[in-house]
């Protein structure tokens, strides 16, 4: 004998699930459709960030790069609106890539690091943050938790976040026992990435020229490195590879800053004083004369 009150309940899930799936067809055609649920990795901030960048207003400018610059903070900068998509381990392809995948949101001015050009571009990042290929019915869903998890991680309110960093600037700079990691760091630059580095170069060449035929201001610039550092392989072959393909003075960001007043704690990575510091030195260059020789 069939129980009907199973049989009811069973109907009732099912009316429940195609009305779930609806209401996220209706929906989904006006939700952004790149935005992630961040996983639980060390690239969080990235992809918190290339959520934001989805979901809110165009920025002012677009930082892009590894995860060199995106030690250099949002909240670091005064005067603009940046939204910075360095990817710790990743390449300025993967956000330019993203960044192209969106023209009618494309950021008047992009800014992309050079320090670190031997990895390509994260195609699996590419697919899923760019504005097709996703699952329709399900966006909402995706779009659900992924603004939960940007609600959680939202900025900190901008003036105090501008009074914080004038307040790091006014310490004098730290000092790192860090001849360990440096030496590591060094060994690590020793390898010969001439070829990858080629390959890199000319991609980034063509995708700059897509982005500029778009409207978009865009310019190379480079971080200081330790000075260990600056003398390695990779450093020497990234910048000589670079500076071959894009040799306008004008397709670069000059920025000033004072090398001595720096901190690499673990032989690579600016510490928070030295990141404020580029911060307020790319700002400088963006809102000035940027297209000083370099």
């Amino acid at each position: 004998m069939i129980d009907t009150s199973s049989v009811r309940w069973l109907v009732k899930c099912c009316l429940a699930a195609a009305g779930a799936l609806i209401i996220c067809a209706v929906t989904a055609p006006s939700l952004p459709a790149g935005m992630q649920a961040p996983a639980t990795t060390a690239r969080d901030g990235a992809l918190i960030a290339l959520n934001r960048y989805l979901s809110e207003p165009t920025p002012d400018v677009v930082l892009l790069g590894s995860s060199l610059t995106a030690r250099i903070k949002e909240e670091y900068f005064a005067t603009l609106r940046v939204r910075n998509l360095g990817i710790g381990g990743g390449s300025p392809l993967t956000g330019l890539q993203i960044v192209l995948s969106n023209p009618q949101s494309l950021p008047k001015t992009i800014l992309i690091e050079t320090n670190l050009l031997s990895n390509a571009a994260d195609e699996t990042l590419v697919r899923k943050y760019s504005t097709s290929g996703h699952n329709f019915f399900f966006r909402p869903v995706r779009m659900a938790i992924a603004a939960y998890e940007n609600w959680r991680h939202r900025p900190l309110n901008r003036v105090h976040s501008i009074a914080d960093a004038d307040r790091i600037l006014k310490e004098p700079p730290q000092e790192y026992d860090n001849q360990v990691y440096l030496d590591r760091v060094v060994k690590g630059y020793g390898q010969d990435a001439s070829a990858l580095l080629q390959l890199n170069v000319d991609q980034l060449a063509q995708l700059m020229s897509s982005a500029r035929g778009l409207g978009a201001r865009v310019l190379l610039f480079e971080l200081p490195y330790a000075d260990q550092l600056d003398q390695t392989l990779v450093a020497q072959d990234t910048r000589r590879i670079a500076l071959s393909r894009f040799g306008d003075p004008h397709e670069w960001l000059h920025l000033t800053i004072e090398k001595s007043e720096l901190r690499w704690p673990d032989g690579a990575h600016m510490d928070e004083r030295s990141a404020v510091l580029a911060a307020r030195a790319i700002e400088q260059a963006v809102n000035g004369p940027s297209q000083a020789t370099r």
